[in-house]
């Protein structure tokens, strides 16, 4: 395990491990599951890919067990198993044994529909947008969902498809960033408030003017950060545009290929992408996204639904309204 100093902890699989961990993946997971890939109902091959999720090796189960439990705030893997593109079931089985490590995923109606996993690809419509079907900009660094009241507890990203030149994902530590920054930029952005709107990727339009955007403790910040943020008077602009310099500085890049995955922790990290040249012919990057929260049951006890399969679909319209 490679371990920075701000807690992203870096995993690389062998080409022999790789060759095993398929073949075994084929024969426990994929031979096993009916029919294609849901992206609305994942249920069937996730709980078969956390039920064999022992193929990952124990290193990284090791590494997302410390994500999992606060010990650390990010974890990258390269060298995962890949296949074809046109049908990612080995990629699915990874993004489902992963989820299911970190808790449970879930999802909303304004986003992508509803759909549990979502692909995340770009779009000639979006090339201009901070949402995430850009790709003539850079994405800015963010928290997912930062104007919902019920935001992802982890955020797992995995590479289906990436051509060269790949892209980076930017990965900032809140808690690096406030290192660089200076104490009245941390004063200003844990005491105050500001606004920010949903990003363009939602259908649904809404705003937020009662964002503190530093919280948790000295010792453990946390962080809620949009691109869209508004900072009313002279100290907060100047508070924003010194914190995102610090967090930029800090930030760690991570290129995204066949069979590379990251997992973070959604109120400890900020996360953006590099732009890149978008061809829009079916071989540009692609990732699969999962949001997931670490225990699911708080939510289906706010929402009175019973904690099965159908329990969990409910829940992904339930928090969107």
């Amino acid at each position: 395990m490679t371990a920075s100093p701000s807690g992203v902890l870096t995993e690389s699989i062998s080409v022999s491990e790789a060759a095993e961990m398929a073949r075994r993946a084929r024969e426990q997971v994929v031979g096993r599951v009916s029919g294609h890939p849901d992206r609305r109902d994942t249920d069937e091959h996730f709980r078969l890919a956390a039920l064999n999720d022992t193929l990952l090796p124990e290193r990284v189960r090791d590494a997302l067990d410390r994500l999992r439990d606060g010990a650390a705030d990010a974890v990258v893997v390269h060298g995962l198993p890949a296949d074809e593109p046109a049908a990612p079931v080995l990629g699915w089985t990874w993004l489902g044994m992963v989820t299911r490590r970190l808790g449970h995923e879930y999802g909303y109606r304004a986003e992508k529909d509803g759909d549990l996993v979502h692909d995340v690809r770009p779009r000639p419509e979006g090339a201009a947008t901070q949402s995430n079907a850009s790709s003539a900009v850079d994405l800015s660094l963010h928290t997912e969902v930062a104007f919902h009241d019920i935001r992802p507890d982890f955020v797992v990203l995995y590479g289906v498809r990436s051509p060269e030149p790949r892209p980076a994902t930017r990965l900032v530590r809140i808690a690096d960033a406030i290192l660089r920054c200076r104490p009245e930029t941390v004063r200003e952005l844990r005491g105050q408030r500001f606004r920010i709107a949903a990003p363009e990727s939602f259908s649904q339009a809404s705003v937020i003017d009662d964002v503190v955007p530093i919280g948790g403790s000295i010792d453990w910040p946390t962080i809620r950060w949009h691109s869209s943020i508004v900072a009313e008077n002279p100290h907060r602009r100047a508070a924003v545009t010194d914190f995102l310099k610090s967090a930029e500085s800090v930030a760690h890049h991570v290129r995204l290929g066949p069979g590379s995955l990251v997992a973070f922790s959604n109120s400890r990290c900020l996360h953006g992408r590099d732009s890149f040249a978008a061809r829009y012919d079916a071989r540009d990057r692609w990732l699969l996204r999962t949001y997931v929260l670490r225990d699911v049951t708080r939510l289906m006890s706010r929402y009175g639904l019973e904690p099965d399969s159908a329990g969990i679909r409910t829940l992904a319209e339930a928090v969107a309204s």
